[in-house]
């Protein structure tokens, strides 16, 4: 009697289970089939658990609109005693009901037999687990996380810091507070934007942590995890970063495989803000045939926590970490690979990691600011920019150059994301990226008004105008080889910026102003959400 007891009780608060793994890739099903492995709630697990999503989905509304909840009540009149007595009642119902869902969800459990199997070895594992236990459960059984011990951990001691914004706090309050009134302003402004950044900003800019989307795609990521697993043996890793969230990561180790030769670079990617490793960029280097170390950001997927800057980089650090410390890859055996707004985590991790062996950022902008102005009112641009540059400063011009690394750019030509005009290559943000890289690593090169009118001309040519362009410069590529590898063999370390074209005349620094381009950049014709196909992928190497 008492084990069953117990049983139920772990039925009551134990994980949610979501499948278990076949032995062997699943064979393709409709989407209005369930497969086989998929676990099959029974109708008091089922009803319960729909209960607690709307519950959940009611909490995340009211975070989104309470301060206009709050101005309608107050004008109404309706904060009054009676009334807070009334939501008192209300909230102890709720708490009832939450209650009785529980425990309806636990005998919805405890009859269902597979759930029994899977608590059963669950609990055996958690008491007495070693890693190999715990590999073996996750290889078994997909489960919720969050009952889950990390397998790594750093302490808060080695929390990381914000980069400084990308300009002073000086000229941020000139632009933005040119008047004595503005600047009277000044900290209630703050306050509004801390409140706009936290009620919807940070939530518009990573879609992927709303709740109702992640339960609308929780098909699509379980056949992800089941093919990453079951197909590629990869492993679940869970990581506890220094400022406190756990961060699901997944493993592919190909180091001794004999199928390719790629396996001994580990590839660390960084999704986009919609993006996850069970269905994003990490397919690529897979393909490729990489070692490749995939994770979810705080609040996406098994992942704890919140989406932000801070969360951002401090959870790229703790992946840093494990990767060097625990699966042993050199840092020089590391490439970078990210995904849209993943480049800011990414040129984070490069500017902090020097001896990375590269990065690889595809369809990746130059600076959050102007993606966020076009999406609001004109009136409120200064105050996007100032809310932008104190809270959420993804600025990747400002890391990009502290970085002294290879690394190339993919660009989209038909990107409607990060493109001002939707699906207009002159207007993708990627540009400016390049732009001002290219001009701070080689000052020399890009000295004068008309190599950067040529450079700029030449990022925001059709393919047509390109090649001609390129074939009016660069018709000799071979003489610009040599010069850029004697530059290397004299100057060992890479170091920017730049001496590279001191001595060069006008028309050098034209053809080399165009070749330059082109060890930096790749385009793909395609939108911003296509998968990338592995022949874009490689590792970059030193240009110059």
């Amino acid at each position: 009697m008492k084990n069953q007891l117990i049983l139920f009780w772990r039925c009551i608060f134990g994980p949610k289970l979501y499948q278990t793994y076949p032995a062997l890739p699943p064979p393709p099903v409709r989407n209005d089939q369930q497969p086989a492995h998929i676990y099959e709630k029974n109708t008091a697990e089922s009803l319960s658990d729909s209960v607690f999503f709307a519950l959940k989905l009611s909490i995340g509304l009211l975070k989104v609109t309470w301060p206009l909840c709050l101005i309608y009540f107050y004008r109404r009149g309706l904060l009054t005693y009676d009334n807070g007595l009334v939501t008192l009642r209300l909230t102890g119902c709720i708490v009832i009901i939450s209650a009785y869902f529980m425990l309806l969800r636990g005998v919805g459990r405890y009859v269902n037999p597979n759930y029994k199997v899977f608590i059963d070895e669950f609990f055996k594992v958690k008491h007495n687990s070693t890693p190999e236990t715990r590999q073996n459960l996750l290889a078994k059984f997909d489960f919720s996380l969050s009952h889950w011990k990390p397998d790594y951990v750093i302490e808060t001691s080695a929390i990381r810091r914000l980069p400084m914004i990308s300009t002073t706090k000086d000229d941020l309050i000139n632009r933005t507070e040119p008047t004595l009134l503005d600047r009277l302003f000044h900290y209630p402004s703050l306050f509004l934007g801390y409140i706009c950044v936290n009620v919807f900003g940070r939530r518009l800019m990573f879609p992927g942590s709303l709740q109702l989307l992640r339960q609308m795609m929780e098909r699509p990521l379980l056949d992800g995890r089941t093919n990453l697993i079951v197909q590629h043996r990869a492993k679940r890793y869970f990581l506890h970063t220094a400022d406190g969230n756990n961060i699901d990561t997944i493993f592919i180790d190909r180091r001794q495989s004999n199928n390719t030769y790629n396996g001994k670079t580990l590839v660390i990617t960084c999704e986009g803000n919609a993006g996850f490793y069970e269905m994003g960029c990490m397919s690529t280097p897979v393909e490729a045939g990489y070692s490749v170390l995939g994770w979810n950001r705080p609040g996406f997927g098994e992942s704890s926590g919140y989406p932000g800057t801070l969360s951002e980089i401090n959870s790229i650090d703790a992946v840093m970490r494990y990767a060097i410390d625990e699966l042993h890859f050199l840092i020089d055996d590391i490439v970078v690979f990210a995904w849209s707004i993943g480049g800011y985590s990414a040129c984070w991790t490069a500017v902090n990691y020097q001896d990375i062996r590269g990065l690889v950022l595809d369809a990746v902008f130059d600076d959050v600011l102007p993606l966020a102005q076009r999406q609001m009112p004109s009136f409120a641009s200064k105050f996007v920019e100032k809310t932008i540059r104190y809270y959420l400063d993804l600025n990747n011009i400002q890391l990009l150059k502290l970085y002294n690394g290879p690394f190339y750019l993919i660009r989209r030509t038909q990107d409607e994301i990060i493109s001002l005009i939707p699906g207009r290559v002159e207007t993708n943000r990627g540009n400016e990226l390049l732009f001002h890289v290219l001009h701070y690593r080689y000052p020399f090169i890009y000295n004068d008004d008309q190599t950067l009118t040529l450079l700029r001309r030449y990022i925001c040519s059709s393919h047509t105008q390109r090649i001609a362009l390129f074939d009016q410069y660069c018709l000799n590529q071979t003489e610009l080889q040599t010069q850029t590898r004697e530059y290397r063999m004299e100057n060992p370390t890479p170091s920017y910026p730049c001496k590279f074209g001191e001595n060069f005349s006008l028309l050098e620094r034209q053809r080399f102003a165009i070749y330059l381009i082109d060890q930096y950049l790749v385009n793909f014709d395609s939108q911003h959400c296509t998968p990338l196909p592995q022949t874009y992928f490689h590792i970059p190497n030193r240009c110059v």
